[in-house]
């Protein structure tokens, strides 16, 4: 409680400065994280050498770096969240086609599974569309044991419309009915499960890693399209977010067809921007029981 008391106030004075002035805080930001406090810099480098074996130490070094700053800038944006206007948003976030895309879904009461990465401005993103298109927004989360700051996150990432659904609750959620109105429903599905035994195993990053069903078994429990969205760095403050679709039908493959073409947009947008990708959570920790 005294934390909360402390900090927050001070959290929200910040989210009142114009995001110019926090991008430069971020850049001092991600000078001590990398530099003074060092953080989980040996996750972040053993993450990074694992995962891209074929970049030489200077590209490693360099991605680090990269990511570092990039890690500075989106704990700004989590923080501008609080206060950002849809207008300012819009100058942030671009998000080409979107209505053509989600439009067809929404005519034919359809229910729309998207799944997306640790990658870019992943949370302006999920502010940005709900002014965009007609359709209910939920989006599934893993709670912060801090209720307090818990409680921060749901009012910053729900603020124009988005229904954040704790995974706790997912069951509940999973069996409500959606015939009345067509929903968009997002997974951050690069989370590491905490039941391995029940989880789809792949090569993903040159390593074997477990995946939630959780996108897929929803997918078909509702007959909803699959969609990837990739949120692509421009440049400093400025994202782009596309939609690829996954599987129209998700009835026509299997649960673990449908993970494993989620699986390989996301390595592909790692690859071709590693230092985009929120290398410092230990994705890697479990192992496949024998």
């Amino acid at each position: 409680m005294l934390l909360y008391i402390i900090v927050f106030p001070f959290l929200y004075l910040l989210a009142l400065l114009p995001t110019d002035f926090l991008y430069t805080i971020a850049r001092a930001v991600a000078w001590i994280l990398e530099y003074l406090v060092r953080y989980r810099r040996k996750v972040v480098y053993a993450n990074l050498r694992k995962s891209l074996p074929d970049r030489s130490e200077p590209e490693i070094k360099a991605i680090v770096h990269q990511f570092y700053g990039h890690f500075a800038d989106m704990m700004v944006e989590n923080i501008k969240a609080t206060s950002i206007s849809t207008d300012e948003l819009r100058q942030h976030i671009d998000m080409p086609g979107v209505d053509a895309v989600f439009k067809p879904y929404w005519e034919s009461k359809r229910n729309v599974v998207v799944v997306l990465g640790h990658c870019g401005a992943w949370q302006w993103s999920g502010l940005s569309i709900a002014e965009l298109i007609p359709q209910q927004l939920y989006a599934f989360y893993n709670p912060l044991a801090n209720p307090y700051f818990d409680n921060y996150i749901r009012q910053a990432r729900s603020r124009y419309g988005m229904h954040l659904v704790s995974m706790r609750d997912y069951m509940r959620h999973a069996r409500s009915k959606f015939e009345d109105m067509a929903g968009v429903h997002f997974f951050i599905f690069d989370q590491g499960p905490v039941n391995v035994k029940k989880a789809y195993w792949t090569d993903f990053l040159h390593q074997e890693t477990a995946f939630y069903y959780g996108p897929a078994r929803f997918a078909q429990e509702h007959d909803c399209a699959v969609l990837y969205a990739r949120v692509r760095f421009i440049s400093r403050g400025r994202y782009e977010t596309t939609f690829t679709e996954v599987v129209a039908d998700p009835q026509s493959i299997s649960e673990s067809e449908i993970i494993e073409r989620c699986v390989r947009l996301l390595e592909a947008q790692i690859l071709e921007t590693p230092a985009d990708w929120l290398w410092s959570h230990r994705r890697w920790k479990r192992k496949r029981s024998k």
